[in-house]
C-alpha cells in the first residue's frame, strides 16, 4: 500500500515538474518583441538637495501574445546615479530576469535624491532606465531639476539675520526668531516649509519683497497635485511681544493658518504693517489676529476653510484697498464667513470649572475701498455676544466705500458701521483659478475713494490706480 502511494506521489510530482518545464520553455526569445511603457519620460518637479523626492511610477506592459523574460532593468547611471528604482519589490540599480506574461504589466518605482552642489542655479539631473528583452534594448528617460537650498531645521535666529534670495530656504520643524533679533527676507526669496513646519517670530520680521520680486512662502511639495492643497505647513506666527513687523509683496499660501498676529505690546505702533501681499488657501484661517494692531493695504486674502480674515480678542485694524474673497470648497466644506470680528475670549481656570468670558475692546476695525465677498449668502460674522448677552467691551467697526456680501434683508443704514456700502456681486474674473481681479462689468469699478487712493496709489499688480482718476474698489485696479 505504501509503495503504491509513493509511486503515485512521484508520478504526480514528475507531471508537475514536466508542466513547469514546459511552461518555462514558453517564454519567447524573439528579439523583435518590444515592451510598452506608460510614459517615455518620467518627470520630477524641483527636488531639493539632500531631500528625497516623492515616488514616481512607471508601468511596463507586455501587449504581445508571447510571454517574455526581461533580461535586465537597469539605471544607466549605475551606482553613481541620483535615482533609485524598485521593480516589484526588488531594488536596483539593476534588476535581472523578470518574467512578464502576455497581456500583463509591472510597476517600476523611481525616486531621486540630489547631492548639494556649489551652484545656486537649478541643475538638470538626467538618467534613464534601460530595459533589455531578448537582446532588444529600450529606455525611458528620467528628468529632474535639482535645487540646492539653505536648510533650516529647528533653528533659532539669535542675531539680526538676512535671508538671501540666491537659493531657496527649506524649513523643517520650525524657524524661531528670538525676541531680540530681526529676520530680514530680501526681495525674491523663496521659503519652503515641510509638513507642519512654522516660522515663529518673537522679535521682528521684515519681508522686503517688490512687485518684480515678491517673497514666496509655501509648502515644500511642488508636485502639481499639491498646488491648491491647503494645510501643508503651519504658517507664520508673530507671537505675543513681537514688534515692528512689516511684510511687503509676499505670497503666503497653502498653510493651516497663513499669518497669525498676536497681542500688541507696542502702544502707538502697529504690530504689523502688511502691504501688497496675498495670503490664502488656508485649511483654517488665512489671516488671524488676536488683540493686535495691524495696518493693511492692497492685499488679497482668499479661500480658507473657516474665515479668510478673523480679527479676534479685540485690537485695532485698518484695511485699505483690500480684497477678501472666500470661495473655499473644492475638497472640503467651508465653516465660517469671509470676515469675522470678535471682542472677547473664553477660558477655564480648571478643566471642569465654569467657562469665563474675558472682554477685549475692538477699538477699531475699519475697511476703506475694499471688497468682502464669497460663496456664502452672509460673509460678515459679528461675534460680540456670549450666551445671548452682549459682551461689555468696545465693538467698533466701519465699512466705507465697500462691497460687502450680506443678505438682502441685512440693514446697511447705520452710518456708524456702513458708509456708501453696496452688496452687488463684484464680478471677479475667475474664482476657480484664484483670479480675483475685476471683470469688465464689475460694479466695483471707479467708485473708490479718491483720498484713500491718493494715499495708497499702487495696486497689487503694481498698477497706478490713479491713472484714470477713478480708483476701483479692492486690491486690483481694472485696466481695460
Amino acid at each position: 500500500m505504501f509503495i503504491n502511494i509513493t509511486k503515485q506521489f512521484f508520478a504526480i510530482l514528475f507531471i508537475l515538474l514536466t508542466l513547469w518545464a514546459c511552461e518555462n520553455d514558453d517564454f519567447s526569445t524573439n528579439p523583435s518583441i518590444k515592451l510598452d511603457f506608460s510614459a517615455d519620460t518620467v518627470l520630477f518637479d524641483t527636488v531639493f538637495t539632500t531631500i528625497g523626492s516623492s515616488t514616481r511610477y512607471l508601468k511596463v506592459y507586455n501587449r504581445t501574445k508571447n510571454d517574455v523574460r526581461i533580461s535586465s532593468i537597469t539605471l544607466a547611471g549605475g551606482t553613481s546615479s541620483a535615482y533609485r528604482i524598485n521593480v516589484d519589490g526588488r531594488h536596483g540599480p539593476s534588476v535581472s530576469d523578470i518574467p512578464l506574461r502576455s497581456g500583463d504589466s509591472l510597476f517600476v518605482m523611481v525616486e531621486v535624491t540630489v547631492n548639494p552642489t556649489l551652484s545656486d542655479a537649478p541643475l538638470l539631473i538626467a538618467d534613464s532606465v534601460v530595459f533589455v528583452t531578448n537582446t532588444n534594448v529600450q529606455d525611458v528617460k528620467l528628468v529632474a531639476w535639482g535645487q540646492d537650498v539653505y536648510l533650516h531645521n529647528a533653528v533659532t535666529v539669535l542675531n539680526d539675520t538676512v535671508f538671501l534670495a540666491s537659493k531657496p530656504h527649506l524649513i523643517y520643524n520650525y524657524l524661531l526668531v528670538d525676541k531680540n533679533a530681526t529676520l530680514t527676507i530680501e526681495a525674491g526669496a523663496q521659503l519652503y516649509f515641510h509638513n507642519n513646519a512654522q516660522l515663529v517670530v518673537a522679535g521682528t520680521l521684515k519681508v522686503e519683497g517688490t512687485a518684480e520680486k515678491p517673497v514666496t512662502m509655501q509648502g515644500d511639495r511642488l508636485e502639481d497635485f499639491y498646488a491648491d492643497k491647503g494645510g501643508q505647513w503651519a504658517g507664520v506666527w508673530l507671537s505675543a511681544g513681537s514688534k515692528y513687523n512689516s511684510i511687503a509683496w509676499a505670497d503666503i499660501k497653502n498653510a493651516i493658518i497663513g499669518l497669525m498676529v498676536d497681542t500688541c505690546f507696542t502702544p502707538g505702533d502697529p504690530t504689523l504693517t502688511l502691504s501688497h501681499s496675498k495670503v490664502g488657501n488656508a485649511s483654517y484661517v488665512a489671516f488671524l489676529a488676536r488683540g493686535a494692531t495691524v495696518d493693511v493695504d492692497n492685499c488679497l486674502f482668499y479661500n480658507s476653510a473657516y474665515s479668510c480674515v478673523a480679527l479676534t480678542m479685540g485690537g485695532s485694524y485698518r484695511f485699505y484697498h483690500t480684497t477678501i474673497a472666500n470661495y473655499w470648497g473644492d475638497y472640503m466644506f467651508r465653516k465660517g464667513p469671509a470676515l469675522l470680528l470678535n471682542n472677547y475670549y473664553t477660558y477655564q481656570l480648571m478643566p471642569d470649572g465654569p467657562i469665563l468670558v474675558e472682554p477685549r475692546n475692538l477699538d477699531e476695525a475699519s475697511f476703506y475701498s475694499s471688497i468682502i465677498y464669497g460663496s456664502m449668502s452672509n460673509e460678515l460674522g459679528l461675534d460680540n455676544r456670549y450666551n445671548g448677552l452682549p459682551v461689555s467691551a468696545l465693538f467698533n467697526y466701519c465699512f466705507t466705500d465697500c462691497i460687502l456680501r450680506v443678505p438682502s434683508d441685512y440693514s446697511l443704514s447705520n452710518p456708524d458701521h456702513f458708509v456708501r456700502v453696496i452688496r452687488d456681486d463684484p464680478m471677479f474674473k475667475d474664482v476657480a483659478k484664484w483670479n480675483f481681479e475685476l471683470d469688465t462689468l464689475s460694479p466695483a469699478k471707479d467708485i473708490g475713494n479718491i483720498d484713500i487712493a491718493n494715499e495708497f496709489p499702487i495696486d497689487l499688480n503694481g498698477i497706478n490706480r490713479l491713472s484714470d482718476g477713478k480708483p476701483d474698489l479692492g486690491a486690483f485696479e481694472r485696466v481695460e
